[in-house]
């Protein structure tokens, strides 16, 4: 198992807990950054989950908490997707989404807090005006890749 003071399983030296300053992955058009994540990191910089089971609570605790607080509107169509505000049910504006960022902190164990951001195109109901991303449904869909390419840009490791 891999821990703070056990060896690093590539090259032996001690792992020790660290905080990375910040890291992002993208699946367009979502930007996810992730600001103190704390990992596991040896002097050679081979990096680890703190946990096993982090990344996946990670991921359930942004799906389940916070996706669901960035206002969306809704998907309609099949084939040729139009989206629809989520509080009047006119129709968005296809173009000229502007990004907004969406925060919120975590931690993990006993570990230090950490901030999760979302950033979003959001787009101005031109009947009500609420802003909004385009789908909550899309949203959900690109979180899960948007995670993985900002572990991959950390250089995480998998659990061990």
């Amino acid at each position: 198992m891999v821990q703070a003071g056990t060896p690093c399983p590539l090259c032996k030296l001690p792992l020790a807990a660290k905080t990375l300053a910040e890291v992002s992955g993208d699946e367009a058009p979502m930007r996810l950054t992730v600001k103190g994540l704390p990992v596991l990191e040896c002097e050679t910089s081979h990096r680890y989950f703190l946990g096993q089971k982090f990344p996946i609570w990670l991921l359930n605790s942004v799906t389940d908490g916070e996706l669901s607080k960035i206002p969306a509107g809704r998907q309609k169509g099949l084939v040729f997707h139009k989206y629809a505000c989520g509080e009047c049910g006119e129709l968005l504006d296809s173009a000229g989404g502007e990004a907004k960022t969406f925060s919120a902190d975590f931690a993990w164990e006993k570990t230090p807090r950490f901030a999760v951001e979302i950033s979003v195109p959001v787009y101005k109901c031109a009947s009500c005006g609420k802003e909004q991303a385009r789908s909550g449904e899309q949203l959900a869909k690109l979180l899960p890749a948007a995670l993985v390419h900002a572990f991959m840009a950390a250089g995480l490791k998998a659990p061990g």
